[in-house]
């Protein structure tokens, strides 16, 4: 009869002579998306998110850039779009066709920002996470795009003067000061809801400036 050592020293060769196949997780594609500020009775209600400057901003338009020669050969996009990787979990960035992306960030002072393109650099304590985006569904369901960072409760609108635009965008951070918003007091900001509308690959553009 077998004892239990001779049955483990069986055995352990086997076990360790297998081998460790790794799981591999399934590819999640990124959201892809426009986004529309709701607020109704005010000035942004239904107006684009746009970038901008390193900013985004409602009531400027977007700026882009393509450095090729023949100007046919650039992507057609022209308008802002957005991408939240893990099937709209995770990290954001902008959808352009520039090597190494534009990365999403919030910036400390809470405002909304992008990298430039061939430049990594964010701040220190910028957060490029808790991005979370949904697209609409057919049955009238609308999406949304939301920041949960930094103690944020939502995004706002702050103009470059009381009551008057145009709007940087903000994730309404915990610790925001006056001095972070180009009107020089938060009270003139005002809060939205980031709504999404769904878009595709065709819409990227080389980079955002």
């Amino acid at each position: 009869m077998l004892n239990t050592f001779t049955v483990l020293c069986t055995l352990l060769p086997l076990a360790f002579s297998s081998p460790i196949v790794p799981r591999e997780n399934p590819y999640v594609p990124p959201v892809i998306f426009g986004a529309i500020a709701a607020r109704s009775a005010s000035p942004i209600h239904l107006q684009s998110i746009n970038a901008n400057g390193g900013a985004f901003w409602i009531g400027k338009n977007t700026t882009t850039y393509c450095p090729l020669t023949n100007q046919t050969e650039c992507p057609p996009g022209k308008d802002t779009v957005f991408l939240v990787g893990n099937g709209g979990l995770g990290g954001a960035g902008l959808n352009t066709v520039v090597p190494g992306g534009q990365q999403v960030y919030v910036a400390p002072t809470g405002a909304l920002s992008f990298t430039q393109a061939h430049s990594g650099y964010i701040p220190p304590g910028s957060a490029v996470e808790t991005f979370n985006a949904t697209l609409g569904t057919v049955n009238g369901v609308l999406g949304q795009f939301t920041f949960s960072g930094l103690g944020a409760n939502g995004f706002i609108a702050c103009p470059v003067s009381k009551g008057k635009g145009p709007y940087q965008v903000f994730a309404n951070v915990k610790n925001m000061k006056d001095k972070d918003v180009p009107s020089k007091c938060k009270q003139d900001c005002l809060g939205f809801g980031a709504l999404t509308a769904q878009s595709n690959s065709d819409s990227a553009t080389w980079q955002y400036i």
